[in-house]
């Protein structure tokens, strides 16, 4: 497996905490259809998916990107300013957080909320699975961080893996505090906070030696002659 995927689903789960500061109140304001375990249960994956659904467009659009600096020959270089931004996250808690669109991408993100809210208590299908997907598209940091992930990919496909990971890898967490908060107990919470900035760092650091190529294999592979950027002599 690339050991960048890996690392979405790591740092996912080392962004746990943070997601259930951030996206624990939102899914907890959903109401569920039913009282039932299994509608709750439902519920949750629909609201779930709809987010993940949105980090694979994410990863699409960054992936293209990255793909386009690649062939620029700058894939090695994005790759380690993503593992310094993560590190400036981990030096610096709540630095990417601080940062908010303007222009008109503030006036769309505004938009976002305000339906986001409207829909807010609706129950159908569709409408949990939407409020998914307009929830991924709130501004948050450690999506910032991600998305900067699936740009060092250099790829469509991997960029939307690794975004569909990483989004994966805050399952377990916002799945279980929907389902009931008790399960993400007291001494759960400060635990993820605690192993999170070493988690994040690992991934920082690989990503970094990934963009210095210094010929370790998985880890940090010398790269590799584009065919297209290939000479042939006759």
């Amino acid at each position: 497996m690339n050991p960048l995927l890996a690392a979405a689903f790591v740092l996912g789960v080392a962004g746990s905490a943070h997601c259930i500061g951030m996206c624990g109140p939102i899914a907890l304001a959903v109401p569920s259809p039913s009282p039932h375990w299994s509608a709750r249960l439902v519920s949750t994956l629909l609201l779930n998916s709809g987010r993940l659904f949105t980090y694979a467009l994410l990863g699409l659009a960054f992936g293209a990107f990255g793909a386009s600096l690649r062939l620029a020959g700058l894939q090695q270089g994005v790759s380690i300013i993503a593992g310094a931004v993560l590190l400036v996250s981990v030096a610096l808690p709540g630095v990417l957080e601080r940062w908010m669109p303007q222009g008109r991408l503030s006036i769309l993100i505004g938009r976002f909320r305000g339906l986001l809210a409207r829909n807010l208590r609706r129950t159908a299908p569709e409408a949990l699975f939407l409020t998914g997907a307009l929830n991924g598209l709130l501004p948050c940091g450690l999506v910032y961080a991600a998305a900067i992930g699936s740009t060092a990919t250099g790829s469509l496909s991997t960029g939307v893996a690794f975004m569909v990971l990483f989004g994966l890898g805050t399952w377990p967490a916002l799945v279980a505090i929907r389902m009931g908060g008790g399960i993400v107990g007291a001494g759960v919470r400060p635990f993820l906070r605690k192993v999170s900035p070493y988690l994040v760092s690992a991934v920082a650091v690989l990503m970094i030696l990934r963009g210095l190529e210094l010929g370790i294999p998985y880890v940090s592979p010398e790269a590799t002659m584009d065919p297209a950027q290939v000479g042939v002599c006759h």
